[in-house]
């Protein structure tokens, strides 16, 4: 095998990929206003009322979005469904990630996405674990939704692709190259991505996966990471809810050096972790340079802190990683105190949905 290429050499010919597109659009490309920012558009929101009344505002301490209003809105649609509607962002080519919030095994996927008018919607579909029963039930969620186009600037990589269900590509975003998606031969539930030139070769940056899919319950995690200097080779698990391996739609996000929804100053003030590389390592990064915490708090619960970040309106998102139909959740929403950022905790099941320790990433932002 090949020795690693080191990481100078790699960020110094990721630099001068950031030039070079940079000048194709300069020379040549058809730019518009709104293509010259990443993210183009965004929004995040904490839905706190697991049965809502309809066009119920959603936290307004939690939620925030790229026109500057705090006016995103859910309401409840069948059993365990909800419609979050982000007003006068419609838009095309973005992903959508949900994250469940409850103490016990449940989870949320993103059921559709789609514009209505100005408005961006979010479609959300909640179930509780009850072994081969599908068993659909309201559920506390966090939502974001963000798209991109043009080149980012700042420091740090930042990509997004949506997976379809027999592999290839939807919504897809990526500066320095063509997302992959491929599926055919490899496994059912199996996806392997390939995120170019947006890696450094080091186990740096945060990944986030949700599944998507309009008719059947679905989980989606990273199984596998493998960060080579020509980019981000991902392998992505799905499962059913018996956590038997299924196909599904899902939605990817990989982030370095910048916010989950791709932003950059603002904020300022962002943190994620992989629990492999926590506590040293790149993947463990906090945006000030103060330090992130994590305990472990009981069976399957991580209690992790995020210091000198915690200001304005805030997200958070986490994915399982590894250990087969292992998933994970927020147990309770987090809190700020003192700019310090509190995950009471990280919650996460084997199979049974039963709690049982498993690794994860966790990602968290602040809006400024």
């Amino acid at each position: 095998m090949a020795p690693p290429v080191p990481y100078l050499e790699v960020e110094m010919f990721r630099r001068i990929l950031v030039v070079l597109a940079a000048a194709t659009l300069t020379a040549g490309a058809l730019v518009t206003p709104a293509q010259a920012a990443v993210p183009d558009k965004w929004a995040f929101a904490f839905m706190h009322n697991p049965t809502p009344p309809p066009g119920l505002l959603m936290d307004p301490t939690r939620q925030f979005k790229s026109d500057g209003l705090i006016n995103s809105t859910v309401s409840a649609g069948p059993v365990g469904r909800y419609r979050v509607v982000f007003p006068s962002i419609a838009s095309a080519n973005g992903v959508a990630h949900v994250t469940a919030v409850g103490p016990d095994a449940r989870w949320c996927q993103v059921f559709n996405i789609f514009t209505s008018g100005a408005d961006q919607v979010v479609e959300v579909q909640c179930y509780k674990y009850s072994g081969a029963l599908v068993t659909l039930d309201w559920s506390q969620f966090s939502v974001m939704y963000s798209t991109s186009s043009g080149i980012p600037v700042g420091a740090g990589a930042y990509a997004y692709v949506h997976g379809k269900i027999t592999g290839g590509t939807g919504p897809s975003y990526n500066p320095f190259g063509v997302n992959t998606v491929s599926h055919g031969g490899i496994g059912t539930g199996v996806y392997k991505v390939f995120l170019p030139g947006v890696s450094t070769g080091l186990f740096d940056g945060d990944i986030q996966v949700t599944a998507q899919h309009p008719n059947s319950p679905r989980r989606c995690k990273v199984d596998a990471w493998n960060p080579i200097a020509a980019g981000q080779d991902i392998l992505v698990r799905c499962y059913d809810h018996t956590g038997a391996p299924a196909d599904s739609y899902f939605n990817l996000t990989y982030q370095r050096e910048r916010s989950i929804y791709g932003a950059l100053n603002p904020p300022k003030h962002f943190a994620y972790l992989w629990t492999p590389g926590f506590p040293g390592g790149p993947s463990n990064y906090n945006s000030v340079g103060s330090v992130n915490t994590m305990i472990p708090s009981g069976p399957g619960l991580k209690y992790i802190e995020f210091h000198k970040v915690g200001y304005r309106e805030t997200h958070v998102q986490v994915t399982a990683f590894k250990n087969g139909a292992f998933w994970c959740n927020l147990q309770n929403v987090w809190n700020i105190g003192g700019a310090v950022v509190t995950v009471r905790n990280v919650i996460c099941f084997n199979p049974a949905g039963v709690q049982t320790d498993t690794d994860f990433f966790i990602s968290y932002t602040s809006r400024v």
